[in-house]
C-alpha cells in the first residue's frame, strides 16, 4: 500500500515553457536533483511579445505547464536550476513564478520485488 504523510511550508513553482521543454527538464529533475514529483501539461496562447500576434487571431502556439512542488528550504535553489535548465533565460524563453503552499500531501509508492 502507499504511504501517505502531510507536510507544511511547500511552495508549487510553476512555468510556462515552449513547446518541447517540459519532458527534458521533467527528468533532468529526476535524474540530477532526485525530484520525482513534476508535473506538465498543455496549453495554447499567443504571448504579449510573441512574432505571430499581428497575424490575426486564431494562430496561436503550443505552450507546456511544468510544476513541482518543493520543500520551503529547497524552493530557491530549484528555482533557479528550473530558470537555467529551461533555458528561460533566453528570449521567448518561458516565464516561471513561485507560490506558497500551505500544505501538501507527500505519497510514497512501495517497493516492489523484482518481476522477471
Amino acid at each position: 500500500m502507499a504511504e501517505v504523510s502531510s507536510v507544511r511550508n511547500t511552495k508549487l513553482i510553476a512555468c510556462v515553457l515552449p513547446k518541447g521543454r517540459a519532458m527534458p527538464l521533467q527528468q533532468a529533475l529526476v535524474d540530477e536533483k532526485g525530484i520525482q514529483c513534476g508535473n506538465f501539461h498543455f496549453g495554447r496562447g499567443i504571448g504579449r511579445d510573441s512574432h505571430i500576434r499581428e497575424r490575426g487571431i486564431g494562430e496561436q502556439q503550443e505552450r507546456e505547464i511544468f510544476e513541482v512542488v518543493v520543500s520551503e528550504d529547497m524552493a530557491d535553489e530549484i528555482f533557479e536550476y528550473i530558470f537555467f535548465k529551461a533555458e528561460m533565460s533566453e528570449p521567448h524563453g518561458g516565464m516561471i513564478y513561485m507560490t506558497d503552499v500551505p500544505r501538501s500531501t507527500v505519497m510514497t509508492l512501495p517497493e516492489l520485488p523484482d518481476q522477471e
